[in-house]
């Protein structure tokens, strides 16, 4: 058996060995963990059965890890994005009045988009064209767009028309019982994330704290997750046949596209930049990685949850020495065997998640990108940082805050001429203008 291992998963070529990668899969494990309680948080807001999301949540994630490690051979794990969720939930759901069985349809259409392109040689085309200010200012628009979540779910922030409403922001909304657990929970996680304190599972730990806030405030779980028939009311309930009817869904399928392949890209390039997975910029395995990724999303879909991706925990395993899809594989088993621990969940409200939320957030926000010498982020960057994340705040719509980012970049090429314009970046602004259009004309 160890020598099988060895000879598929290249154990000695990678310098591991079958211990370290068992530790680094059950690391990556407790760094994601809360998954389970966030993402039945937020996508409950879309109208679907916390048992449901859940269920989709556990078996979805846990299959993709599954497939990450056997056939990618790649230490990374796989689960639905915060940010999608949270787009899926407010603005498709929310904003545009998508069914979540629509919205379901639109996260499967993008996952089939992500294969097409990982097959076509347009791919690394694509890549090159989106400048490098432009994909760190994606990831200011998505943070601030996460940590809104967290104000929302914590009762801060409402909504009117579907926009964030600060009309009525005032001393009592800031002092709510809701706030406070949010207070509660973001610095439990924060100070708990810190080096001092830092250990596995601590974001984990602070939904718990915060869960304990809740209890001792009077906040009860509205509606608990429970292990019963309730469980399959998602499956292959996703809608992608009238959406296609749907001008506006253009647009939604484009935004899930594009944070989901940019974003696996990042996350497999930056988590194995310091490893031996990586040689001259390339990363091993990269093309069945995003095979597995996109087609997570398209799994997602039809078991019933958004959009799955990469997940940046993936490096708490990675700094443990993981190297091989083993990591990946005993972390997908440990998140199918979590259905077991649905009596607990059930215990968790949807407000203790709102801290996390904001300090997942905070996390997104690629605030060392800004004073590293290397990324030469600019002034330029800095106020389209600036535009994108104001944008995704007030409209609370990152697909509003990503058109903007693309249409400053592309007319930075176009009339400054201090490079070269590149058209497939023209061409994917004029995509997201057009679409975005689209929405407001056939509303």
């Amino acid at each position: 058996m160890g020598n099988f291992l060895n000879r598929y998963f290249n154990l000695d070529e990678l310098e591991t060995n079958l211990q370290t990668e068992l530790i680094a899969g059950l690391s990556t494990y407790l760094s994601l963990a809360y998954i389970l309680i966030l993402n039945p948080a937020i996508l409950g807001h879309s109208g679907m059965d916390s048992s449901a999301i859940l269920f989709a949540t556990a078996i979805a994630s846990g299959l993709a890890t599954l497939a990450m490690g056997f056939w990618a051979k790649l230490p990374f794990a796989v689960a639905p994005g915060i940010e999608m969720s949270g787009f899926f939930a407010f603005s498709v759901c929310g904003t545009l009045g998508m069914t979540w069985q629509q919205g379901l349809g639109t996260c499967f259409l993008s996952g089939i988009v992500c294969i097409i392109l990982t097959l076509l040689p347009v791919r690394q085309k694509i890549i090159d064209a989106i400048p490098a200010g432009l994909k760190i200012n994606i990831g200011v628009s998505v943070g601030i767009f996460v940590a809104t979540i967290g104000l929302f779910v914590a009762k801060i922030l409402s909504f009117k028309d579907g926009l964030p409403d600060f009309s009525n922001w005032g001393i009592g909304r800031l002092t709510s019982n809701e706030a406070i657990v949010l207070y509660v929970g973001f610095a439990a996680a924060f100070i708990l994330g810190t080096k001092r304190f830092r250990f596995l599972g601590s974001i984990l730990v602070a939904i718990i704290i915060a869960a304990i806030a809740c209890k001792m405030l009077g906040i009860a779980v509205k509606a608990p997750p429970e292990f019963s028939p309730a469980m399959f009311k998602s499956l292959l309930q996703l809608d992608p046949i009238s959406i296609l009817k749907d001008r506006r869904a253009l647009s939604v399928v484009l935004i899930f596209f594009i944070i989901d392949f940019f974003g696996g890209i990042g996350k497999f390039i930056g988590l194995t930049a310091a490893t031996n997975l990586q040689s001259n910029g390339k990363v091993r395995n990269i093309e069945k990685g995003l095979y597995v990724d996109g087609a997570g999303t398209v799994l997602g879909s039809l078991v019933g949850t958004s959009s799955l991706i990469a997940f940046v925990e993936s490096a708490v395993g990675i700094a443990a020495g993981g190297r091989t899809g083993i990591t990946a594989i005993v972390c997908g088993l440990l998140l199918l065997v979590s259905l077991v621990f649905t009596p607990l969940v059930a215990l968790v409200p949807g407000e203790a998640a709102s801290g996390i939320a904001l300090y997942v957030g905070w996390l997104l926000l690629p605030i060392r990108h800004f004073f590293d010498a290397e990324t030469n982020f600019g002034k330029f960057d800095v106020g389209v940082a600036i535009m994108m994340g104001a944008i995704s705040l007030f409209t609370f719509g990152l697909d509003k805050a990503m058109l903007a980012g693309f249409l400053a970049y592309s007319f930075h090429q176009f009339f400054t001429r201090k490079e070269k314009v590149n058209y497939y970046l023209i061409a994917t602004t004029a995509l997201l203008a057009l679409s975005t259009a689209m929405q407001y004309a056939w509303k």
